[in-house]
């Protein structure tokens, strides 16, 4: 391993980590939820796509955790939210709410995050990858310590069965006229053990799925495996980079667009959820804050007044560019149920404001 590589690795994660510590309480609050989305992603990555469904239909966005239909997102929020560390627990915790998240993991499942969180909270030690790295016998101030501990999980995990990765072959399929080659990919390993335990752990609580499935390639060479490892992570940790930018630019946009509001509003709350996952739906908003359901359509309104999002049918709230025109509404504000639907909006939101007067007047 270059001096020159293990360099720019360095500067990329010291790069993450000082804007991770001079980032408000409310970034760092809105990064928590996107690490937890993010480990979704990576979960799909590395765990295959699965069935999706009941019907095993393809869901409408399956590397979102709010809109997927993939039965095992339930249990990667729920394992987060038990074993993660107090940031990612507790948003974890809101995704389960938002959800209504209640099937967890299977048991074989859980005996592979249990020896993946053993051999996370193992010390690192000088293994056939760590080394390749160039990150065997690094002091405990280091800041490639970190880095270092996921090489060293590999290391202990990949000769186990479970986790070492296999590699997919060339097959023939016959057809009535004519035959094919195809290529049948891997059956995957237990990489989204590991990748899960280190964000739960807080070795990488930003950057999810830093360890790529090439790390446990039995049929590579130990440089080709850390040239991979070293490459997915510098990758990575650039896209956390510009994933915790985005946030605190998204966050500063309604700083100003929402600051007519009156203090008791929970626009800004509803919106630091679009700027995390991105596409919500009207019903997961009102789980997360705690409104009702008229609550929930009041918030998206103010949003939708500043410019911050687009109401679409179904209840479905997406983030709009900046500068967009004014959103367009959602159908049942113009159908034939609209009456009905702003009596309906009035008399909850009434019962919203009487709550809140009574919260007020008992603090």
């Amino acid at each position: 391993m270059l001096n020159l590589e293990l360099t720019s690795l360095g500067y990329a994660l010291g790069r993450l980590a000082g804007a991770t510590r001079f980032a408000s309480p409310e970034i760092r609050k809105v990064a928590a939820l996107a690490t937890v989305a993010g480990a979704w992603r990576a979960y799909r990555r590395d765990a295959g796509a699965g069935d999706v469904g009941t019907a095993h239909q393809p869901s409408s966005d399956p590397r979102s955790i709010l809109m997927t239909d993939d039965l095992r997102r339930d249990a990667v929020a729920l394992w987060l939210a038990a074993n993660g560390v107090p940031a990612v627990a507790e948003a974890a915790m809101t995704v389960v709410r938002m959800v209504n998240a209640t099937r967890g993991f299977e048991a074989d499942a859980l005996a592979l995050l249990n020896a993946a969180q053993d051999a996370v909270a193992q010390a690192p030690a000088g293994g056939p990858l760590t080394r390749a790295c160039g990150l065997a016998d690094l002091g405990p101030d280091h800041p490639l310590l970190g880095l270092a501990r996921a090489t060293a999980a590999v290391d202990s995990l990949i000769t186990t069965a479970d986790f070492a990765e296999g590699h997919g072959h060339d097959a023939i399929l016959p057809l009535p006229s004519r035959s094919i080659r195809h290529y049948v990919p891997a059956e995957s390993s237990g990489c989204w053990a590991l990748n899960l335990a280190l964000v739960a752990s807080g070795v990488a609580p930003s950057v999810p799925g830093i360890v790529p499935r090439a790390a446990f390639r039995l049929d590579q060479e130990d440089a080709e495996r850390s040239t991979a490892l070293i490459d997915h992570s510098n990758d990575a940790l650039s896209a956390s980079f510009s994933d915790l930018d985005r946030i605190e630019k998204m966050l500063g946009r309604s700083h100003e667009a929402l600051a007519g509001l009156s203090r008791n509003a929970r626009a800004a709350e509803a919106w630091a959820l679009v700027v995390a996952f991105g596409p919500i739906r009207r019903r997961q908003i009102a789980r997360a804050v705690g409104l009702s359901r008229a609550g929930a359509d009041i918030q998206a309104r103010a949003l939708a007044a500043a410019g911050l999002v687009v109401l679409e049918t179904g209840g479905l709230v997406t983030p709009a560019l900046p500068g967009s025109p004014q959103s367009r509404s959602a159908s049942l504000d113009h159908g034939p149920l609209c009456a009905a639907t702003a009596d309906l909006d009035i008399a909850m939101a009434e019962i919203d404001r009487l709550l809140t007067r009574g919260l007020d007047y008992r603090n």
